[in-house]
């Protein structure tokens, strides 16, 4: 139990040091003159706002984690897990669903400690920024249907992992990491068309014009386009954003109705490219290959602890786990301990991860750059998008190294000068 409080009290310290050297790292670079990449869209209010908004952020973000860990250490120093895998083994259930009440209900609880710093994040920082847009009962619907969604989710990969325990014994991680990537990609195809349009409205894009260049452009770069669709992403937020999702029929590129209406065409059509260049490039492909992989090692691995009486005992259930009784419970117990023992790989491995992603975003940057040789338009896109949602312009670099899915704006205009292409 030691070495657990200890974990979770390591990534809140490792957490909290990266976020206090990111923001160090900004106000230090703020107090230089701007680069003249920089200067002509970002005067010093524009640099103050983003300074603020980044401390903000930051500062909410100490508190949430803080919350999250003691309420991880309130549920495993309270006896509250073992007296669940008792009171749950009593219930008329099978011992699947007797172990889904045991995982549920601490995860339930997290869930429930971390809600005030959504409020504080969505009718705090982001309504006092002038980006949130969201309503209380907006918000209230959001919450319970990733709720539901999760939970639903949630209870397909355990009952699978029950029956496989079940019937497999110490080989049940094999089953397990099949379903796990077949639920994967199930959901790369289905979240486009039936989970997504339960938050938002989607409609084919408006402009028609714009759409007729669209579709040019998609011929051009010989794209099997799906559709194009405008979000009503300003029923939340005014943030500007677009996104490629989806595969086969699902395959759709998706733009916030925000950019639409602040953005040129030619501006549009280099975000365009830019998610085409992601579809060319394989990349969903090779972070499913990554995220297959990882989870399979996990699964291995927990597999392996699973096995081990030392978890039962920590838990105060080494009796149970003895006399090989209740597996579905003691299961769910035993992989919510597994979650926080695992916590440390998933900090390891961010960083591969997160290279992987901003690597994508500069071959993308650089398709698109090459597909319409308009490289102005993608950089003033780039600077509209940072400019607009206040993204910190100079992060540091260890924190970049595990956080930041997308480069920093500096580094993307860099790389996109450096491209050897005829000008437009």
């Amino acid at each position: 139990m030691t070495l657990i409080i200890a974990i979770l009290a390591f990534n809140y310290l490792f957490s909290s040091l990266l976020s206090l050297l990111n923001v160090a790292h900004l106000r230090a670079w703020v107090k230089h003159p701007l680069p003249q990449a920089l200067a002509p869209w970002f005067d010093q209010d524009k640099v103050r706002r983003t300074v603020d908004y980044t401390a903000a952020h930051t500062r909410l973000g100490y508190c949430s984690h803080l919350v999250g860990m003691l309420a991880n250490c309130a549920i495993l120093l309270s006896g509250l897990l073992p007296w669940l895998v008792r009171r749950a083994a009593g219930l008329p259930l099978p011992q699947a669903l007797q172990g889904l009440i045991v995982l549920y209900v601490p995860l339930l609880l997290l869930f429930l400690a971390g809600l005030p710093a959504s409020l504080a994040e969505d009718f705090g920082i982001e309504k006092r920024f002038g980006f949130s847009t969201i309503t209380p009962g907006t918000w209230a619907a959001d919450q319970l249907k990733g709720l539901l969604i999760g939970g639903l989710l949630l209870g397909l990969l355990f009952t699978g992992c029950s029956l496989f325990v079940q019937c497999c014994g110490t080989l049940w991680w094999l089953p397990a990491w099949a379903l796990a990537v077949a639920v994967m990609v199930l959901m790369i195809f289905v979240a486009p068309v039936w989970l997504a349009p339960l938050f938002n409205k989607f409609v084919p894009l408006q402009d028609e014009v714009l759409r007729d260049k669209i579709l040019a452009l998609a011929k051009q770069a010989a794209f099997p386009l799906a559709g194009v669709y405008q979000m009503d992403a300003s029923k939340r937020s005014t943030h500007d954003n677009a996104y490629f999702t989806g595969l086969g029929a699902t395959r759709r590129i998706v733009f916030y109705d925000t950019m639409v209406a602040n953005y040129t065409h030619d501006e549009i059509l280099a975000v365009m490219g830019h998610e085409i260049g992601h579809w060319k490039m394989r990349h969903i492909a090779s972070m499913l290959a990554l995220s297959a992989l990882v989870t399979g090692g996990a699964l291995s691995l927990a597999a392996l602890v699973l096995n081990g009486p030392w978890i039962y005992r920590v838990l105060g259930l080494a009796d149970l786990h003895a006399a090989r009784g209740l597996q579905g419970p003691l299961l769910g117990a035993a992989l919510y301990l597994v979650s926080i023992l695992f916590s440390p790989a998933n900090l390891a491995l961010a960083p591969l991860s997160s290279w992987l992603s901003r690597r994508h975003e500069y071959q993308s940057d650089a398709y698109a750059v090459r597909l319409r040789p308009n490289r102005e338009a993608m950089r003033t896109a780039l600077l509209k998008l940072n400019r607009k949602n206040l993204s910190n312009l100079f992060p540091h670099p260890l924190y970049v190294a595990f956080h930041y899915s997308h480069p920093p704006l500096l580094a993307r205009l860099a790389a996109i000068d450096r491209l050897e292409i005829p000008s437009a």
